[in-house]
């Protein structure tokens, strides 16, 4: 049963060992592993984790790399290092043995469609939560080979207000206040990589965005249903911006996540 968070029975989880920074659930397969946003914590997926977790599911939730540290740090990452710790930690879960479903938030959906492209047999379903396929601030492309020169001007930019309409969530939201210029780079560059990935990505896939996101375009949603190879599913919240792990709607979420896996890699 998906409860609010105010009322949700909080498990303990277990301590990061030195294999795996990050949140971890025991459960049952198939585990679910959740990858946080841009700028993020694991903290922007605890709900959805603990609310599978409450189902009998095992569930992780990683830093990645130059997150959960300081913005110096991200400004030193590069996208494939938050791609080694997807790869790190779904290999520590045992993705090879058990495939596994994986929830990716923004920049997480772009990492797991990544994963489902380069090692299609460790993931068994992908959630996507407002994947960062297409930003609508569409001029950053135009200025992406100018952002090296930028970053050392002014490296570091202002990230403004958290996407999400609930104001509380707005507040208790964990991440940084800065963007490295960099990693923004970085980010732009695994958008340019995946995009034509995306048509061998086979395995059943559940799509969930609100069309007020102002950070991601709806433009994304209606792009990948014509390329995902496999089984797709849409979900349009209402209530909710681009956080929608956070958000107005994150029992909803969690509630047709748990339906997804029950109905299509349960059946």
């Amino acid at each position: 049963m998906v409860q609010e968070r105010s009322s949700l029975a909080k498990p303990d989880a277990v301590p990061a060992t030195a294999e795996f920074r990050g949140l971890s659930y025991p459960g049952q397969v198939p585990a679910h592993l959740f990858l946080h946003g841009f700028t993020a914590t694991p903290e922007e997926c605890r709900f959805l984790a603990e609310c599978v977790h409450a189902d009998g599911y095992a569930a992780w939730v990683p830093v990645l790399a130059g997150h959960a540290s300081s913005v110096e740090e991200l400004a030193r990452t590069r996208w494939q290092d938050w791609y080694r710790t997807v790869e790190e930690a779904a290999a520590i879960i045992g993705a090879a043995k058990e495939p596994l479903v994986i929830v990716g938030q923004s920049l997480g959906g772009l990492l797991a469609l990544h994963l489902a492209a380069t090692r299609p047999n460790w993931v068994r379903g992908i959630v996507l939560l407002a994947p960062a396929l297409f930003l609508r601030a569409r001029w950053l492309e135009t200025v992406r080979p100018a952002l090296p020169w930028l970053a050392r001007i002014r490296p570091f930019w202002p990230r403004g207000q958290s996407d999400l309409a609930d104001p509380q969530a707005r507040r208790d939201r964990v991440g940084y206040e800065q963007i490295p210029l960099r990693a923004l780079g970085e980010l732009l560059e695994l958008q340019s990589i995946v995009r034509p990935e995306v048509e061998r990505v086979h395995q059943p896939t559940l799509i969930v965005q609100s069309r007020q996101d102002h950070t991601c375009s709806w433009q994304g949603v209606e792009w990948l249903q014509t390329r995902l190879r496999g089984f797709v599913e849409t979900l349009e919240l209402r209530r909710s911006y681009h956080v929608v792990s956070l958000d107005y709607d994150r029992a909803v979420v969690a509630r047709a996540i748990l339906r997804f896996v029950a109905r299509t890699l349960n059946a």
